[in-house]
């Protein structure tokens, strides 16, 4: 069985690693390629399927980040036909319900919120990425 591949997106070292060990906690074999920047993730985008650049199992978005937001890297994805099916997830402490609704519209699945307290941001985040790399994205 192969690793399940994500696409992250994060500016945060510190999330980054609290990502790594909510997926370790599911039990996940993960590699996850991060990008700290929205132009580096949307350059990143573009090249997946193409020029034996794989394809991710998922994607994982914060919402802000230099350069831009996790909306842009949405819509980079939605131009590339390889990245039809793959599961992309917002993850954000903080989201206005008119934000989390366009990130629906750019082809998010969900929302992740990030919780300020250790145990809950380990559990929710690691519960969520496992449902979504298990099922289907609902539309």
């Amino acid at each position: 069985m192969s690793r399940t591949r994500i696409l992250l997106a994060e500016d945060n070292a510190a999330d980054v690693w609290l990502i790594r060990e909510a997926l370790k906690r599911q039990s996940l074999d993960v590699e996850i390629e991060n990008y700290t920047t929205a132009a580096d993730a949307i350059n990143a985008i573009a090249r997946c399927g193409f020029e034996n650049s794989s394809v991710p199992d998922l994607i994982l978005l914060d919402y802000n980040l230099p350069t831009g937001h996790g909306g842009e890297v949405l819509e980079a994805a939605a131009s590339n036909p390889h990245l039809a099916s793959v599961p992309k997830a917002i993850l954000s402490s903080f989201m206005q319900p008119h934000e989390s609704e366009r990130m629906l519209g750019l082809g998010a699945c969900c929302f992740i919120p990030k919780p300020p307290n250790l145990h809950e941001f380990l559990r929710v985040v690691g519960s969520q990425v496992n449902t979504l790399l298990s099922q289907a994205c609902p539309k």
